[in-house]
């Protein structure tokens, strides 16, 4: 970036140029570079003053693109990032003047806590079907009260690949849903849950206790050779994935008539900023892109562990 001068610089810059003083000369008095003096001299020239704007001039925002903008996010509210997203598909609206028309209306406010640095280290499957997360959870909407949801989430694509609501969390439900999930998904190789006694047999995991008995979510995942990953206890950040689509269905499902109609958005139309948002990659289009071909499968036998780091 140039030296930014002082005006008294400025001054002694236009009263050496016009008395023909050469530019090297003016510049090597300054401590800056030939070209910026030339380039300083033109705009002197043009518009008789050595007033340089910076940044870029801000373009801009018509009433028909503020009309875009809000209209967007009322139909599906998000922040500046994926708002801008989904209305450049098809407009040329700039991320600043999404911005600026979101907070003007309040929507969206700056946040230093998106800046800080991350201590995290990312993991994920690199093909669908690899693994899925399971997970209940109840929702604060009152008009799912009294009701509990078990969502089934895949690790590569965080395409929802089962979603359902019940009076009770129970074994019988959590298989009932996955067996609609598969028919509709595939079977994965293996699925992660945490503890609870809907999914994990506890007998034989009690002190002194007698012989284990599965659940009949174990004996589902036995018949169909799925493999079983318990989360470590009291540390749900393993299934954080799972974790992170239940706080934005919090956020969102609010704007929407009901949980399919939610489910289908965030699969068909959401943009996730884990996936390939430069091409408006959704989670359902990740978990077509991502899947595992029959070459992959036979001839990777360790296909369901790789990492998509590595």
């Amino acid at each position: 970036m140039p030296k930014r001068l002082t005006e008294e610089s400025k001054r002694y810059l236009a009263r050496k140029l016009r008395s023909g003083a050469p530019a090297s000369d003016v510049a090597r008095d300054l401590a800056i570079s030939t070209r910026h003096v030339r380039r300083l001299w033109a705009r002197l020239r043009k518009t008789g003053t050595l007033q340089v704007p910076m940044g870029r001039p801000r373009a801009h925002v018509t009433e028909a693109q503020i009309r875009l903008i809000a209209d967007m996010h009322q139909r599906h509210p998000s922040g500046v990032v994926r708002t801008a997203r989904n209305l450049r598909r098809n407009h040329d609206i700039s991320y600043a003047a999404v911005y600026r028309v979101l907070k003007k209306s309040g929507a969206v406010e700056a946040s230093a806590a998106r800046s800080r640095r991350r201590k995290w280290v990312r993991y994920e499957r690199a093909y669908s079907n690899a693994m899925w997360h399971a997970d209940w959870h109840v929702i604060k909407d009152p008009r799912f009260s009294g009701m509990n949801l078990i969502t089934y989430l895949d690790d590569a694509s965080r395409c929802v690949t089962g979603a359902a609501l019940f009076e009770h969390a129970t074994s019988e439900n959590a298989v009932m849903l996955l067996r609609l999930a598969i028919r509709r998904f595939g079977a994965p190789a293996s699925i992660l849950t945490d503890n609870g006694s809907c999914f994990v047999g506890q007998n034989g995991r009690k002190k002194g206790g007698g012989k284990w008995r599965p659940t009949l979510f174990e004996e589902e995942l036995l018949e169909r050779d799925i493999a079983l990953i318990n989360t470590r206890p009291y540390h749900p950040q393993t299934n954080g994935k799972l974790e992170r689509f239940h706080r934005s269905l919090e956020e969102e499902i609010y704007h929407y008539g009901s949980l399919r109609e939610y489910i289908d958005y965030y699969n068909e139309s959401r943009l996730h900023f884990s996936l390939d948002i430069d091409n408006y990659e959704t989670p359902q289009m990740a978990f077509r892109n991502k899947r595992a071909t029959e070459a992959i499968r036979k001839n990777d036998p360790k296909w369901m562990e790789r990492d998509a780091h590595e």
